[in-house]
């Protein structure tokens, strides 16, 4: 009976003690339970927290990348405009070339056919006149006189003559009317007579008195005649009136009169056709002084005799 009470008291203390594991055990076990849900929602919450990062990560790259799209967009609408732009402007600036020389083009055909028209009406008129143009080769020679005639003497009197030669362009500019222009060349020789009157004698002054005062002059000229023309009705001879300004390259010798190097002679005269010479005669005076004498001014006057 004892050996029982000890069985059952032993039995008793086990199956306490089994209990008392048991119970531990299912603790334990809560606890781990209870750890595991924790455990669990702090990696579903640490999970949702990545996820919510890894969505604004996302969205702020999807925002960084729509942004640099739309940068690159508005670049290459800018890139475009401009392109837009240096197009255009290239296609004004075509169009205004095109305009230009469509205008140049224009302008140079009208003024083409302004030539033709004019040169049409010249040969029509040419053809009525019986007249063309036409030049002229003009050799002559001159009896000159270079004197005071205003009742007063001077030292530097003279009397000359000259050769010379011109080249004339002809060209008719009206029924009966010619416009001439050329170029030419003489070469003047002058001598001075030293004349003297009583007054002279009464103060003492002779011949003597001029002793050493060069006793002629020589030099060139280079002339630019024009002159206007009117023809007769068989157009073979005519009369001209017409200046001749031209430059004087004196050979200067002794003491003497200071000689003006400028000139324009003014002319009338007569001309006929043959071949290519225009013979005539002409009477021309220099209205510039040829040269001075003191306070004295000498103008130099003659006729001419064309060959």
């Amino acid at each position: 009976m004892k050996k029982f009470y000890i069985l059952l008291i032993a039995m008793a203390l086990t199956a306490g003690t089994a209990f008392a594991q048991s119970n531990d055990s299912i603790e334990r076990a809560k606890q781990q339970e209870a750890l595991m849900k924790q455990q669990q929602k702090e990696q579903q919450e640490l999970l949702k927290q990545q996820q919510k990062e890894q969505e604004q990560l996302q969205r702020e790259q999807q925002k960084a990348a729509q942004k640099a799209q739309e940068e690159r967009m508005k670049e290459q609408q800018k890139l475009q405009q401009e392109q837009q732009k240096e197009a255009e402007k290239a296609a004004k600036k075509e169009q205004d070339r095109i305009k230009r020389e469509q205008t140049k083009a224009e302008n140079k055909a009208k003024a083409e056919q302004k030539k033709a028209e004019k040169k049409r009406k010249r040969e029509e008129h040419y053809t009525a006149w019986n007249r063309r143009p036409n030049f002229t080769a003009d050799p002559y020679v001159s009896i000159v006189s270079a004197r005071r005639i205003y009742t007063q003497n001077s030292l530097y009197n003279s009397v000359g003559a000259n050769v010379g030669v011109t080249f004339d362009y002809h060209r008719p500019i009206a029924k009966r009317w010619d416009f001439n222009v050329g170029i030419g060349y003489r070469f003047t020789y002058l001598t001075y007579s030293h004349l003297f009157n009583q007054a002279d004698v009464d103060k003492g002054i002779t011949l003597n008195s001029f002793a050493g005062k060069e006793q002629s002059r020589q030099y060139s000229t280079i002339f630019v005649p024009i002159k206007l023309s009117h023809i007769n009705k068989d157009n073979n001879h005519g009369w001209y009136i017409g200046v001749a300004p031209g430059f004087n390259f004196p050979k200067l010798r002794a003491e003497g009169a200071q000689f003006n190097r400028f000139r324009v002679d003014a002319s009338i005269g007569t001309q006929s056709r043959w071949f290519i010479f225009s013979p005539g005669t002409e009477i021309y005076f220099n209205l510039l002084p040829t040269y001075t004498s003191g306070n004295k001014k000498i103008h130099e006057f003659g006729i001419r005799f064309v060959l």
